[in-house]
């Protein structure tokens, strides 16, 4: 199952992630973030989301 997370960084300098929704397989995932236009975001394995074992939203900040 994968995670489709969007990237949401403020001027001030924090950063979320949030969950927009969970799919099944990869390509379910990356077919919505291209359907949805989302640039800022990815698809992530649940379990890494959950674990938190992945880089966070900061480390795709532009600025």
């Amino acid at each position: 199952m994968f995670a489709l997370v969007l990237f949401v960084c403020y001027l001030d300098g924090g950063c979320e992630d949030i969950v927009v929704d969970v799919f099944r397989t990869e390509s379910q995932c990356v077919f919505a973030m291209q359907d949805q236009r989302l640039r800022q975001g990815g698809c992530f394995p649940v379990e890494d989301f959950i674990d938190g074992f992945w880089r966070p939203a900061s480390d795709f900040s532009d600025f």
